[in-house]
């Protein structure tokens, strides 16, 4: 039992219930659970995952009981295995137009084709920041399962733990000018801001908050 590593559930956990309980609560709770299965568990390999189920449901009985409204935050991961670039400018302005009321990441497949000269460029002509959490790929089988995972390239194999698939046929940049890849780069906040509408996820279009940055 000691060889098992908690960490994982316990950073999913923060970030899917954080902004609505503070990480003492979260901690005692989880640590309950795996106390609990500590004591019965007969496959020790599969314990993160049970721990994590058990623990998440104890923790939504508790803001329910507590009348802490809210729900938690939905993650969502995108991958692109010809282009990551696309699928860190898909998550940045996922975040951006959720006002970070979700969790986007990034799934590194090929990280070698991650450099996209002029993706950067669009990205930060509009003030998106290529930050948050990338998914490593080792960490596949892990309980931090996507609520939606993206697949933004038709060679893309579905491998990627989540609930919920969508395939998007993003054009390749190969080739493109600058003005051309500004074009992509609207085709995908218009799939984005679809994908967000659909999830019931109040939307703040980016020339908005744009706005209120150059403001502040």
């Amino acid at each position: 039992m000691n060889n098992i590593n908690f960490r994982p559930v316990r950073k999913e956990l923060y970030t899917r219930f954080g902004h609505r309980l503070e990480a003492t609560v979260i901690d005692a709770i989880l640590d309950e659970v795996i106390a609990e299965h500590a004591e019965t568990a007969r496959i020790p390999n599969f314990l993160p995952v049970l721990v994590h189920r058990e623990a998440a449901s104890r923790i939504e009985d508790h803001l329910w009981t507590h009348g802490i409204v809210g729900t938690p935050r939905k993650r969502i991961l995108f991958a692109s295995r010809t282009n990551s670039q696309r699928a860190v400018l898909a998550a940045a302005m996922a975040r951006r137009l959720s006002d970070n009321s979700i969790v986007a990441t990034v799934a590194s497949t090929h990280p070698e084709n991650r450099d996209d000269a002029l993706i950067e460029w669009v990205m930060d002509e509009r003030g998106l920041a290529a930050d948050g959490a990338k998914y490593k790929t080792e960490r596949r089988r892990t309980v931090a399962a996507a609520d939606v995972v993206v697949y933004m390239d038709s060679e893309e194999p579905h491998d990627l733990p989540g609930r919920t698939f969508v395939q998007w046929e993003v054009p390749s940049t190969d080739g493109m000018n600058v003005e051309q890849v500004r074009v992509i780069a609207d085709h995908i906040e218009a799939r984005v801001a679809h994908l967000l509408a659909t999830l019931d996820i109040a939307i703040r279009p980016l020339d908005e908050v744009q706005a209120e940055e150059i403001a502040a």
